[in-house]
């Protein structure tokens, strides 16, 4: 079977065969794959068969389980998720654009920045851009960077969790952020005026799930101490559930100050005398290699870069306890003029 060209190649592709290949790659059921796009069993193997002889290569190998992608088909599996979602994407820029919008701009950030740094961005930006639809996923930095390497973001706000990852994405460093060990202040360890992490290996925790950087950090503290690690925990990426389970459930915790800063001196919360050792590496803005930045990116991006240069310009860590009150949002710079309606 002869070689195709790229561009031949892509010219031969289908959107009902990408579509396809997806729901069978998550499915590993060719009759269930069929269901889930409405359609017949031998329509659904007559895709796979021209996609596979377009090709010239086997994609599924059929087990007595189920349908598994080769390494080949794994490859093609991940591209047409990746199509997919661009095109989804596109459609809905698009549609945005046609009512007069701004388009879209899907972005990730971690826990630091979501409490203060993201939302004052993104009030900055909607007030230059208010027709412009912004989606915002907020979780930890492994989860961020699995997303933006399908292609469902346009950058992240966060940390490279792995040295594999700099091979596969730009990042420029913005800020630190500190980390705080906390409790409620009815907690009995709420008095204590020196705690080591001996102290703290028997209490329930609540943390960010493995491999998070944070979780890693804790993990690495306790292992290098030489005590066992934390068995005792809730695992959730989830700000709200996380407080609410110190609050309530008699849990200790380690989150960004920006995060819990507020609470502490309200005296709902108390921060506790722990010290970690080791430090997060910095955060700051992950795009993806060889991949333009949109303009509605590059624009966030600028309004980003305005606040955190304003921030340490007075001697502030960026979105940081303690914050001076903040000029007014339309005192940034506007990377461009709005649209004139």
């Amino acid at each position: 079977m002869r070689d195709h060209g790229p561009t031949a190649l892509l010219s031969r592709l289908r959107f009902k065969q990408l579509r396809l290949v997806d729901v069978l790659g998550r499915t590993g059921n060719l009759r269930r794959t069929a269901a889930e796009l409405n359609m017949t069993q031998p329509a659904a193997t007559k895709i796979l068969q021209d996609l596979e002889e377009t090709l010239g290569v086997k994609l599924f190998e059929r087990t007595p389980r189920a349908m598994l992608a080769t390494e080949i088909g794994a490859h093609v599996v991940d591209y047409a998720r990746r199509a997919l979602t661009d095109g989804e994407r596109f459609a809905g820029a698009l549609a945005n654009l046609k009512r007069g919008g701004y388009g879209a701009l899907a972005l990730g950030a971690i826990m630091a920045t979501a409490s203060d740094l993201l939302p004052r961005a993104i009030a900055e930006l909607k007030r230059q851009r208010p027709l412009m639809t912004i989606q915002v996923l907020a979780t930890t930095s492994d989860q961020l960077i699995a997303a933006l390497g399908r292609g469902e973001l346009d950058l992240v706000i966060g940390r490279l969790p792995t040295s594999e990852d700099r091979a596969k994405f730009d990042f420029e460093p913005l800020s630190k952020e500190e980390l705080w060990a906390f409790a409620a202040a009815s907690h009995p360890l709420a008095r204590r005026r020196h705690l080591d992490l001996a102290d703290m290996g028997d209490l329930p925790w609540v943390l960010q799930p493995a491999p998070s950087p944070m979780r890693r950090l804790i993990d690495t503290a306790f292992a290098a101490a030489g005590l066992r690690t934390l068995d005792n925990l809730v695992e959730t990426s989830s700000i709200f559930a996380t407080l609410n389970l110190v609050r309530h459930a008699g849990m200790v915790s380690m989150l960004p100050s920006t995060i819990v800063a507020q609470e502490v001196a309200g005296g709902g919360f108390v921060r506790l005398p722990l010290e970690v050792k080791g430090e997060l590496e910095p955060y700051g803005i992950v795009t993806r290699k060889g991949v333009v930045t949109t303009p509605n990116a590059a624009e966030f991006l600028a309004i980003l870069k305005a606040l955190v240069a304003r921030e340490e310009g007075e001697g502030m860590n960026p979105g940081g306890a303690g914050r001076k009150p903040q000029p007014r949002a339309d005192a940034l710079p506007s990377p461009r003029n709005p649209r004139q309606k």
